[in-house]
């Protein structure tokens, strides 16, 4: 089986939703799940962020959002990039709360989940940084994983190569850059990381708008 598939599916096995035309609605016991792990997990970068998408793989256009149990109505924070703020609520988790967003008409919102990093970097990195962010993501996926991949499947398991930094608009590899990092349009991959390695510092001529895990396949 492609690792790849393998950790689509540790972030979507459990996570039942519904979507139409008029409104989006996803149960709030597959997100404490996954925020339960990390609450557990000592991670000073590492995190994983829940975004709505439309049909083009764009932010989806919310119109406004709640969170719903069978007493009560809370709002539901996010940001402009869709990103929806969660609390970490063991009440909201027992009274099977659903999570139920107007998106702009015309758009079907889904769901995506990201691994990323919780920290802003600004335009510069350092190779230190990137390897404790890379031990932190290979931590958290096999977290996220649980017992009966990790154990019985450990061969199906995605192995985190290094790191991908995402900016707004293409950019090139930053002088003094070595073969550990390759640029194309507006991502760069960086690999053979290593905490006990040199502490190169890279700067690009953007900021780094985000950073996620990068897989080998």
């Amino acid at each position: 089986m492609n690792k790849i598939l393998v950790a689509a599916g540790i972030f979507a096995s459990t996570l039942s939703l519904t979507a139409n035309a008029s409104e989006f609605v996803v149960s709030y016991d597959g997100f404490y799940d996954r925020l339960k792990v990390m609450s557990k997990g000592d991670y000073a970068s590492a995190d994983v962020g829940f975004y709505l998408i439309n049909q083009n793989a764009n932010p989806c256009t919310i119109k406004s959002g709640s969170i719903i149990t069978k007493t009560n109505e809370y709002p539901l924070n996010y940001t402009k990039t869709s990103k929806l703020l969660l609390p970490f609520d063991e009440t909201l988790d027992k009274d099977k709360a659903l999570i139920v967003v107007q998106p702009k008409a015309g758009e079907q919102c889904q769901l995506k989940l990201q691994m990323e990093s919780s920290q802003d970097y600004g335009d510069s990195v350092s190779l230190k940084q990137m390897a404790k962010l890379q031990a932190e993501f290979d931590d958290l996926i096999g977290r996220l994983s649980g017992f009966f991949m990790r154990t019985l499947f450990s061969f199906m398991m995605p192995e985190v190569k290094g790191v991908t930094l995402v900016f707004d608009n293409t950019v090139a590899a930053p002088m003094g850059a070595g073969d550990e990092i390759k640029c194309k349009d507006n991502r760069c991959t960086i690999e053979s990381l290593d905490v006990d390695g040199e502490d190169k510092r890279l700067t690009f001529s953007q900021p780094i708008k985000q950073v996620i895990p990068y897989i080998a396949k």
